[in-house]
C-alpha cells in the first residue's frame, strides 16, 4: 500500500511540474495546460511536448520515494519532495527554453528560508551561508567567463544552497560541475567542436542538487570515514 501512496504522490508531483513547465516560461494561464499531461497518454496525433511529459510523470516518482526511505512519513520528507520537484520543473524549463526564471527563484528563496526557519534542517545559519557561498561563486565565474553563465544559473546556485545548506551545497556543486563538464564535452564532441554551441546548465546543477538534498549527509559520512582511515 506504501508504495501506491508513493506513485500517486509522484504522479501528483510530475502533473505539476508539467504544468508550470507549460505555463510559466510562456505566460500561459494554468486552466489552459492543466489536462496536458493527461492527454499525452492519449493515442493519436500528440503535442510537441508528449514525451516530456511523460517522462517528468516517471521522473517524480523517484524523490518520493527517495523522500520516504530517507526520513520516512513526515514534514522531512514533504520538503525534501517538494524541493525535488521544484528544481526539476527549473531544469525541465531550462531545457526547453533556455530560461531559469526568477518568477520560480524569488517566491522558492523565501519559501525555503521560512522551511529553514521551522524545521531548522539546513539550521538558518547553514541555509544563508550556503546561498551566499553558491551566489557568489557562481557570480565569480560567470564575471571571469562572459557568456559562459547566465545569471539564471548564478541565482539557482545561491537558491540551492539555501535548500542545502552549506554542507549539502558543497556536494552539490561537485557533482554538478562533473555532470555539467562531461555534458559540455559530448557536446563539443558531438559538435565537432563548435565554441558557439551552447547547452542548459541549470539541469546540471539540479543533479547535484538532488544528490545533495537525498545523499549529502551519506556522502559526508563517507568522505570523513575515509579521511578517517588515511590518517589511522
Amino acid at each position: 500500500m506504501e508504495l501506491v501512496w508513493i506513485i500517486l504522490l509522484g504522479l501528483l508531483g510530475g502533473w505539476a511540474v508539467n504544468v508550470l513547465a507549460d505555463a510559466l516560461p510562456t505566460a500561459r494561464p494554468v486552466r489552459a495546460v492543466w489536462a496536458a499531461t493527461w492527454q499525452a497518454w492519449r493515442p493519436g496525433r500528440q503535442p510537441v511536448h508528449v514525451w516530456r511529459r511523460r517522462a517528468v510523470l516517471i521522473v517524480a516518482v523517484l524523490p518520493v520515494w527517495l523522500a520516504v526511505r530517507t526520513a520516512g512519513w513526515s514534514a522531512q520528507a514533504a520538503v525534501l519532495t517538494l524541493y525535488a520537484w521544484f528544481f526539476l520543473a527549473v531544469a525541465v524549463i531550462d531545457l526547453e527554453h533556455r530560461k531559469v526564471l526568477n518568477r520560480m527563484l524569488g517566491p522558492a528563496l523565501l519559501a525555503m528560508l521560512g522551511i529553514s526557519l521551522w524545521l531548522g534542517r539546513p539550521t538558518p545559519a547553514s541555509a544563508l551561508l550556503g546561498a551566499l557561498a553558491g551566489f557568489g561563486f557562481f557570480l565569480l565565474v560567470a564575471l571571469l567567463r562572459r557568456g559562459g553563465m547566465g545569471m539564471g544559473d548564478v541565482k539557482l546556485a545561491g537558491v540551492i544552497g539555501l535548500a542545502t545548506g552549506l554542507g549539502g551545497l558543497l556536494v552539490a556543486l561537485v557533482v554538478g560541475i562533473l555532470a555539467g563538464g562531461v555534458a559540455a564535452l559530448v557536446l563539443l564532441g558531438v559538435t565537432r567542436f563548435d565554441r558557439r554551441a551552447t547547452m542548459a546548465y541549470a539541469p546540471y546543477l539540479v543533479v547535484g542538487a538532488w544528490t545533495a538534498l537525498f545523499w549529502g549527509e551519506s556522502l559526508w559520512a563517507w568522505y570523513a570515514d575515509y579521511l578517517l582511515r588515511l590518517a589511522a
